[in-house]
């Protein structure tokens, strides 16, 4: 189970349950949505005796949201005060977390991270996308930059066999994945390689955008669990059991059809397990290029080169890289992970907040002074010079090579929490 209980919750959430969606609109156009297909419509289409290929294809293509012709849902002031329910503030904590992950890797990267906006709605809403109601799923809409998500959706999802919490966080992950995209070029890209491109090169296009959102979405938990502990076992399989559940292929046989790969658009639930996993294992953007993978490239498309507006994190073996980069860019208020070996032990420093202090040596020229704040976190007693300690905080720069601050909990949840580890065990 996701611990995700007493942490923070992101201020982007807009609440819109409960606002009428007027007369059920009539008339189906193409726009087709980023998010998750709704298995129910698709299910309704076979039974009438319709084709589940073109639903597919109409629900899961590019743009922004399946888009439904018809009178737009009641408007009124957007209501940023999230409800009291568990499943509403579940989805702000998991926001939340996203937001601490894409923040420090954009960071990392030199640039920004525009968060993005969540609206709840109930049966439809009106977007910069059009008007859209639940049937077509979760999606996230690029002009308004906004995922959009309906919580009934989650029943779904476990009546496809992806039950648990992490299987909810898992999409909202991938959503936040396409905004990734959105703001780094990707969507725009993609959207001029479809024009002038047939039915079936345009659906395969729209897979590599898809599983990059999965990977995306595997990046984020990755982060997750290495720097905040949010992830429990077994959380991981709920995630992969998401992805595969809501793969083409899947979703086609559940309809009781053949399965018809050129119709695909979303990959099928290999495709997805895979790269999904692959932002898990990595944590890494630059893992997660679908568009030039071997495997999966479109011929005669380039994807944008990196730029100082794109976030781009070169994969490292070397778990000091962050911390190292932001030596090397004399960069402060930043977030950073690795390992060290203690070469010195200090006093404790008593004056204000009480701090346990230690040298931690990271490479052969690199050091970094830990103050580690023990009115807040337990203090490591049985630490010893020679030990190996494991990191995350929030660094200081200075010409000796640094400090880490940050290193719990912070109970106003104003601040990422930073942990300490030594001999198996998290002080935080």
């Amino acid at each position: 189970m996701v611990q995700w209980r007493g942490r923070r919750r992101s201020s982007n959430v807009e609440d819109m349950r409960g606002r009428g969606a007027g007369p059920r609109p009539r008339g189906l156009k193409l726009g087709g949505g980023l998010g998750t297909v709704g298995i129910v419509v698709v299910i309704a289409i076979v039974l009438m005796g319709g084709d589940p290929s073109q639903i597919l294809s109409l629900l899961l293509g590019g743009g922004g949201g399946g888009q439904l012709t018809g009178p737009p849902p009641s408007s009124g002031p957007v209501n940023t005060q999230l409800g009291d329910d568990e499943g509403a503030q579940f989805v702000g904590v998991i926001l939340a977390d996203t937001e601490t992950t894409w923040g420090n890797l954009f960071r990392a990267g030199g640039s920004t991270y525009p968060e993005p906006k969540l609206r709840l709605f109930t049966g439809g809403v009106d977007s910069a996308c059009g008007y859209n109601t639940s049937a077509v799923g979760p999606f996230y809409c690029p002009p308004d930059q906004r995922v959009y998500l309906d919580l009934d959706f989650f029943g779904q999802l476990r009546q496809l066999g992806a039950p648990g919490d992490f299987a909810q966080a898992y999409v909202i992950g991938h959503e936040v994945g396409h905004h990734v995209q959105n703001v780094t070029g990707v969507l725009d890209a993609v959207a001029r390689a479809k024009r002038g491109s047939s039915q079936t090169e345009s659906n395969r296009l729209q897979v590599l955008v898809e599983l990059q959102a999965d990977c995306y979405a595997g990046v984020w938990a990755h982060h997750a669990e290495a720097e905040r502990d949010l992830l429990e076992r077994g959380d991981v399989e709920e995630g992969l059991k998401a992805a595969a559940s809501i793969g083409d292929d899947s979703l086609q046989r559940r309809a009781g059809r053949s399965v018809q790969p050129e119709s695909f658009t979303h990959g099928s639930s290999a495709q997805r397990v895979q790269w999904f996993q692959r932002g898990l294992d990595t944590g890494s953007m630059q893992r997660c290029d679908t568009f030039g993978d071997a495997d999966v490239r479109l011929a005669g498309i380039a994807m944008p080169e990196a730029s100082t507006t794109t976030a781009r994190v070169e994969p490292s073996a070397n778990p000091n890289a962050s911390t190292l980069q932001a030596f090397m860019q004399r960069r402060s208020d930043t977030q950073v992970s690795g390992e060290g070996i203690v070469v010195k032990l200090l006093r404790d420093d008593l004056q204000g907040s009480r701090h346990q202090r230690f040298i931690l040596q990271l490479d052969a020229e690199l050091s970094l002074l830990v103050a580690h704040n023990i009115d807040l976190a337990d203090r490591i007693d049985a630490l010893r010079e020679g030990d190996s300690v494991k990191f995350y905080g929030e660094y200081e720069y200075n010409d000796k090579g640094g400090v880490l601050h940050w290193t719990h909990h912070d109970p106003a949840g104003r601040h990422p929490d930073g942990w300490l580890e030594h001999e198996g065990r998290r002080y935080r």
